[in-house]
């Protein structure tokens, strides 16, 4: 199988530190980083043993939840790492886990460094091992990184890991490199700084998973920053924002991402505060997956801000809730027909939150010349990736790799069969939004939702949405 992993190398910008916030070490900057050839050689499934003292395996299955960071050794296709810290992560996924599912598949976070100051696993900092709790495809997060790295934007690599503790079997897992100092230097050398702004007031708990399932996402708390609108000149008015700085920044960094808030607010002077074209190709890619677990959406999270040289550019993260899947947002009249959901004009983006609200998007579609820009991409994504066949071959080729280690996975969320029907579902729903993409693009279907005719929208009714798992099911706790 060939490898599938395409680079981009970008230009982007430089960031700032809160004066409460503690200084952060300048990251080294590392041309000739190894891990993408290792690890995220996405050809194979992967093989990682964590070894870890039986009492805090035991002590980490009584209290997922604390998200207590181990000393453990870990071997990664036989090659022995030790003193790596090994911890829990995830917010739904971790707490609705913990308290529906019986199988103890969690996702976690592997940090080399932790415990062994400067160890990295081949110039790689941190891992992330995700469990696919509301993916029966194993490949939303997969196929939504490869359509931004189609596109131009530079994306977290990924891969697929075969799974044991102390040589136990605990299943097949998806491997994602962690935002930060590493991320950094593959993707520019090290320049530049990383935000992952974060509403405070989303963090998710039981009894709100539980409101959501029965009366939708009603509420969501006021943001202070994560929405990207100019308030003033002080970085301590966007918490949001410049508490959540994944590597090195000083306050002019922290100045240059106001500056381009302000110029988005005010329509003015944005090539020089924005790195325009980054920003468009990241919208026509994310706008085409239909993410509402993020900006789009009302939970205004899972995004990267990426300033370096004074212009702000934007980059993905964490799209497991993509092609649909975020029920608290898009509602569950899309599970009985996806017409609309699969419809959604590429000029009209936003559920749940107005225009605007979302200053990163408005530029875009509010002023001519940049969303002509913006169709012109979104053609080039359709014509090259998805109307070409890549896409189609490439899924094909993934899901039979993945299927043996599905049908043999002890802690599945999903059966081997659901798993098949999930991945002929991912495969329709793209194929039926490529269509009403071009449809828009041609001009036969309105790019708006609120003028698009019923006659000329793409039939989706029959797309069993549901198959391909969704935030929040009720789960499968039996995988066979």
């Amino acid at each position: 199988m060939k490898h599938f992993k395409t680079f981009f190398l970008l230009t982007i910008l430089p960031i700032t530190l809160l004066a409460c916030k503690p200084t952060l070490e300048t990251p080294s900057i590392e041309t000739n980083l190894g891990y993408e050839h290792t690890l995220f050689d996405d050809s194979f499934v992967h093989t990682i043993d964590v070894r870890m003292a039986g009492a805090d395996w035991a002590d980490l299955l009584a209290n997922p939840v604390n998200k207590t960071k181990y000393k453990v050794e870990i071997e990664i296709d036989g090659e022995v790492l030790k003193d790596v810290s090994f911890a829990t992560k995830g917010n739904s996924s971790l707490f609705i886990v913990a308290a529906e599912h019986d199988n103890a598949r969690y996702s976690y976070r592997v940090n080399f460094g932790k415990f062994a100051e400067g160890q990295t696993y081949h110039g790689l900092d941190k891992l992330s091992l995700n469990n696919c709790y509301s993916d029966a495809t194993y490949m939303k997060d997969y196929f939504s990184y490869e359509i931004f790295r189609q596109i131009g934007v530079p994306a977290p690599l990924t891969s697929f890991v075969w799974l044991t503790v102390n040589g136990e079997e605990r299943g097949l897992y998806m491997a994602v490199e962690d935002v930060d100092n590493s991320f950094l230097g593959r993707i520019n050398e090290g320049k530049g700084v990383l935000y992952k702004p974060e509403n405070e007031g989303v963090a998710l708990t039981l009894s709100m998973i539980e409101d959501m399932r029965k009366n939708g996402l009603t509420q969501h708390a006021e943001a202070e920053g994560a929405d990207l609108i100019y308030k003033d000149e002080n970085p301590m008015s966007y918490p949001d924002i410049f508490e959540h700085v994944e590597t090195y920044a000083e306050e002019k960094n922290h100045q240059a991402v106001i500056a381009a808030m302000k110029s988005m607010a005010e329509m003015k002077k944005l090539d020089a505060h924005l790195n325009t074209d980054e920003i468009i190709r990241y919208f026509a890619a994310h706008n085409f997956v239909l993410n509402y677990d993020s900006y789009t959406g009302t939970m205004l999270h899972n995004l990267i801000l990426f300033e370096h040289d004074g212009r702000l550019s934007v980059l993905p993260w964490d799209y497991n809730a993509a092609f649909g899947a975020f029920r608290p947002v898009i509602g569950e009249e899309a599970y009985k027909d996806a017409t609309n959901l699969i419809n959604q004009g590429i000029d009209t983006p936003l559920i749940g939150a107005e225009e605007d609200r979302r200053p990163l998007w408005r530029w875009i579609v509010r002023d001519e010349n940049y969303r002509k820009q913006y169709h012109e991409v979104m053609d080039e994504l359709i014509t090259t990736y998805f109307e070409s066949g890549a896409f189609t071959n490439q899924l094909d080729e993934i899901s039979k790799m993945l299927l043996p280690y599905v049908e043999k996975d002890p802690t599945a969320f999903y059966t081997p069969n659901e798993y098949r029907n999930a991945c002929n579902t991912l495969k329709q729903f793209v194929l039926l939004r490529t269509q009403s993409v071009r449809k828009q693009l041609d001009g036969t279907l309105s790019t708006s939702n609120q003028t698009q005719s019923e006659e000329d929208k793409v039939d989706a009714s029959k797309l069993p949405l549901l198959d391909m798992g969704g935030s929040f099911p009720k789960g499968n706790t039996d995988s066979k």
